[in-house]
């Protein structure tokens, strides 16, 4: 038992005796590890990608809330007086009218 792990260890199977299960077994192995090495890269590269993209959504998240707080800030009450103040335009004294339509004729 020894001996044949040492014999395979060795690869004196490959010298002894090279016959078509051999070299069938030998190929079937050597296009399994390529077969892995490519997907693992494959892997890899697709990995790499996601971290790209999802650092680029993150960045534009981050841009948007800036520029919605930008707005909230435009559309407040109190920065528009203060911008209408150059222009003359004060807020109405008066509370404003409901106008009431009824459909009868």
């Amino acid at each position: 038992m020894r001996k044949k792990i040492l014999n395979i260890l060795f690869g004196k199977f490959l010298i002894d005796q090279i016959n078509s299960n051999n070299l069938k077994l030998i190929l079937f192995v050597f296009l399994m590890a390529f077969t892995l090495i490519f997907l693992s890269h494959s892997v890899d590269s697709k990995i790499y990608r996601i971290n790209i993209l999802s650092n680029d959504v993150a960045a534009v998240e981050s841009n948007f809330i800036d520029q919605r707080k930008i707005l909230m800030n435009i559309r407040m009450e109190s920065n528009i007086r203060k911008k209408l103040i150059d222009k003359n335009i004060e807020p109405s004294l008066k509370s404003p009218l409901k106008i009431l339509v009824s459909n009868e004729k």
